[in-house]
């Protein structure tokens, strides 16, 4: 199985999770468990895993925890004091992790909040916003959020925000003591948005094929997919966007024609095609897609990430679609690929059930046990 990059994973403290022990992860891993049991925190730490002490990772979990609770108001500064754990008073993220990359390393987030006097003219430049005539130096107060960052307890970096910070781009100048990999993130509703990743795989001729058959599955009158051709011209540049071209139609024809299940889709293949030798991550997989098609697309999902050397983890909320997914151990170019785990908490404390595939269906077929 050479598709394992992150083996395991030790949560010691971030956000309502507390020494949370994940081991022997397998190529493909299912989390499933109550709501607020920590699955979508799980993913969030592993979407670090692969640069562990860059700002513009930890602040990308913030932006995603934003667009989740459809709160825009929420400032870049509220986003990250959110991630660290509501049950204690110092600002503190640890966690551990083994790779096949970098073997075993302890990552630390340690935070603080303080009060920074400063004149209007900084307030503004921070905030990006224009200060009022005569009002440039004139006194001003900001809140700072300063995070340093520890890397086998030795400190490699840290980032400040203010109350006041917009959405910015961090610089990544200090030299990482480890070496990255991919991760990528697929959010619920991720449909909703243009898949960034999608003009690189159109581009290759293979990732482009791989893409058609895959779309086939929601509709067998599709014929190919292909940019938008704008029969006006715009002034300003675009993200690329693509249309359908499909037998019934006879044209191209916009991709909202089609439903968020092919929007998905389209997510999933070309993000899975993207990550080559990294780690994806599916948060709540089965969202979107019907349960008609789901057999289909997730076998030629993994299928695909054992090909590209990509290791996924997936939650769930669905019965239905995880049986489904487990029943793909029944595949022999899957089988023993599959490891479920169902995380707890018990008494306060955060724990986690491994089985794998084989041993889930036979919970679930045999004694009737709850897998979610």
């Amino acid at each position: 199985m050479g598709n394992i990059h992150v083996k395991s994973l030790n949560i010691e403290t971030y956000r309502g999770l507390k020494n949370l022990e994940l081991e022997n992860f397998s190529g493909i891993n299912i989390l499933t468990g109550d709501n607020n049991s920590g699955k979508t925190s799980v993913l969030e730490v592993l979407q670090t895993s692969g640069n562990p002490l860059s700002p513009i990772i930890w602040t990308n979990i913030g932006r995603n925890l934003n667009r989740k609770s459809q709160n825009p108001a929420r400032t870049i500064f509220e986003n990250i004091k959110d991630l660290y754990s509501v049950m204690e008073n110092d600002l503190h993220i640890a966690y551990s992790k083994s790779d096949d990359k970098n073997g075993s390393a302890s990552i630390e987030l340690r935070a603080e909040i303080s009060k920074e006097k400063t004149i209007k003219r900084e307030y503004c430049k921070i905030a990006r916003i224009d200060c009022e005539p005569g009002e440039e130096y004139s006194e001003a107060e900001m809140i700072k959020l300063h995070t340093d960052f520890f890397y086998n307890g030795k400190k490699e970096d840290s980032f400040d925000v203010y109350n006041v910070t917009k959405f910015d781009l961090f610089a990544e100048n200090v030299k990482k003591p480890y070496e990255k990999y991919t991760v990528h993130y697929i959010s619920p509703s991720v449909y909703d948005e243009e898949c960034p990743v999608i003009s690189e795989i159109y581009r290759d001729n293979e990732g482009h094929s791989e893409l058609v058959k895959v779309l086939r599955l929601f509709d067998e009158d599709i014929l190919d997919i292909a940019p938008t051709v704008r029969e006006y011209a715009i002034p300003f540049p675009m993200q690329d966007s693509y249309q359908i071209r499909s037998q019934k139609y006879g044209r191209l024809m916009p991709l909202n024609v089609y439903g968020d299940g092919l929007k998905k889709a389209l997510w999933l293949v070309t993000t899975v095609l993207a990550s080559k030798n990294g780690v994806l991550l599916i948060d709540e997989f089965e969202t979107a897609i019907h349960t008609s098609v789901m057999s289909k697309l997730f076998a030629w999902i993994f299928r695909a990430a054992k090909k590209y050397n990509v290791q996924i983890f997936m939650t769930t909320h669905s019965k239905e679609g995880l049986q489904k997914i487990l029943a793909l151990n029944s595949e022999q170019d899957l089988k023993d690929e599959i490891t479920l785990y169902t995380l707890y908490k018990i008494d306060g404390k955060n724990i986690a059930r491994r089985l794998s595939a084989e041993r889930a269906i036979e919970a679930d077929k045999n004694f009737g046990q709850e897998l979610r």
